[in-house]
């Protein structure tokens, strides 16, 4: 009698302490906490090179399509950035093209960065440059890395971005972080 009310006891602690918490755990919404929510209109960027420091900004974007003399068309999404900050404006700036025609519109997914060895025009893919005057008089562009969209509205656009970015001297700074931007009015 003494064993069964044992087995009872600990079959009783068990469930109520490892099954119970388990199934407690399991219904949890899970959600993503490497990157915090954004309000809408901001980024949030961490740069790391020569210097390192955070880049919280206004975060605005512009979609259109464009036609060039020979007719092809491509969708361009302007991705413009500036940090808030009052002693020296930071900007960075990046275009995602694609010659998509059947779509009004950048994809959603990650943009690689592709090498740009000849004119902007009919180029396909990703391009950027960055005028941080605290960290060089001169501009950086983009080198590799990639931008993800993750949401596109008519509206917004959110992502992130992981991209390197390197200046006529050689300088390279990377660049991580999110953004939630709103269309430029």
């Amino acid at each position: 009698m003494q064993n069964i009310k044992r087995f009872i006891n600990k079959s009783f602690k068990m469930f109520c302490f490892g099954f119970i918490p388990l199934m407690l755990l399991a219904g949890t919404s899970k959600e993503n906490f490497d990157t915090p929510r954004l309000d809408n209109g901001t980024c949030s960027f961490k740069v790391d090179g020569e210097l390192s420091f955070n880049l919280n900004g206004a975060a605005t974007f512009e979609n259109k399509t464009e036609v060039d003399r020979l007719g092809y068309k491509t969708n361009k999404l302007l991705l413009h950035f500036t940090s808030c900050n009052d002693k020296e404006m930071q900007i960075l700036e990046f275009i995602i093209a694609s010659d998509k025609v059947d779509k009004l519109e950048v994809q959603i997914g990650k943009h690689k960065i592709k090498d740009l060895n000849h004119l902007i025009n009919n180029f396909n893919g990703v391009y950027g440059f960055a005028d941080l005057g605290s960290v060089s008089e001169l501009p950086f562009f983009i080198d590799s890395g990639d931008i993800t969209i993750t949401e596109f509205f008519s509206n917004k656009v959110d992502g992130k971005l992981e991209v390197q970015l390197v200046n006529a001297e050689g300088v390279f700074l990377k660049i991580k972080g999110s953004f939630n931007a709103d269309i430029k009015a």
